[in-house]
């Protein structure tokens, strides 16, 4: 009896070593560089086949493009404002995004689509005061966007792009933010339109998980926070201080960065993985050199990108087995 006490102890220390051990390990992924500091590249988003990634730099004038390995750099647009938020089409082939001219002194916006094989441009909603950024919410070229700031959508039909036969379903469910930076969930119609974010919250960046089931955002709340509900608004769990979170493809994790600042500048940064459920918090990159920002999920959920110093950067993941799941 008492060796098989014995035993039975033994293993659950060997258990438990292989999982310090192997959180070490992802801790001490090394990232590998794809791009030059002097490029001043950010932002970095895949497609959704995982082939190429797209960028942008830090005035977001312009975007760009290149091979997953770092190679066959070319710019896309230079457009104003084109590198915030953009969005690649279900096919790959096309990055939809907001872009910005100054009238009079005002700001105006406009939706554009760029084919990223022949760089043709197309403006699909002419230059007005107000334009959300747009998403794709299926295969065949539908384009949402808020049209002011209550977050009302409105939708539009890319009818012109040469689009591939690659059909994703359509997306049931829309996440906004309102002027007073609360998240609504709606279709994409406007219909049924919820409030899920919390009564004393201030919110913005509100992201679906993969499965459309749940949402992701960051809250002004405790200096700067991320959160995780249910698209009904129930199961709120707060992951604690973070910001710029991205889900993994099988969303079941999330990776976001974890920035210090003097007050005045950011300082130091590093990437960490998360349950959606708050669990098996782990250290991504352990890099005194480097300030991560903007990490973003390869499709195939075995790597993410960053940028850092005006450099683009991927880090390997490991499958969540591995890392204490």
């Amino acid at each position: 009896m008492k060796h098989r006490s014995i035993t039975s102890l033994s293993l659950v220390v060997f258990m438990g070593l292989i999982i310090l051990l192997s959180m070490s390990h992802q801790a001490q992924s090394h990232p590998v560089k794809l791009t030059e500091a002097k490029e001043g590249f950010v932002g970095p988003v895949w497609s959704p086949d995982g082939r190429s990634l797209a960028m942008t730099r830090g005035d977001r004038i312009g975007i760009w493009r290149m091979n997953s390995d770092g190679t066959g750099l070319e710019q896309l647009t230079a457009d104003r404002a084109s590198g915030y938020k953009f969005a690649w089409s279900p096919d790959s082939r096309h990055i939809a995004y907001r872009a910005e001219k100054m009238i009079d002194g005002k700001r105006y916006f406009a939706i554009k689509v760029v084919d990223v094989e022949d760089k043709a441009v197309h403006q699909i909603e002419d230059y007005q005061r107000f334009l959300g950024t747009p998403r794709w919410i299926s295969g065949d070229g539908t384009i949402v966007y808020e049209t002011d700031r209550d977050g009302t959508l409105a939708k539009t039909h890319a009818s012109q792009l040469a689009l591939s036969q690659i059909q994703n379903e359509a997306m049931d469910l829309v996440a906004t933010t309102s002027r007073d930076l609360q998240i609504w969930i709606s279709h994409p119609d406007g219909r049924d339109r919820i409030l899920i974010s919390g009564p004393d919250q201030r919110c913005f960046d509100p992201i679906l998980s993969p499965d459309g089931g749940r949402v992701c955002y960051t809250s002004l709340e405790h200096a700067g926070s991320i959160s995780v509900v249910d698209i009904d608004g129930t199961h709120r769990i707060n992951l604690g201080y973070g910001s710029d979170p991205c889900w993994s493809p099988d969303g079941l994790r999330l990776v976001y960065e974890v920035t210090e600042d003097d007050g005045m500048v950011i300082t130091g940064s590093d990437l960490y993985l998360i349950r959606f459920d708050g669990q098996a918090r782990v250290r991504l990159t352990n890099t005194p050199d480097l300030i991560e920002r903007g990490p973003a999920w390869s499709p195939d959920g075995t790597r993410i990108a960053f940028s850092a110093a005006g450099a683009i950067y991927t880090v390997p993941v490991q499958p969540p087995t591995l890392i204490g799941e």
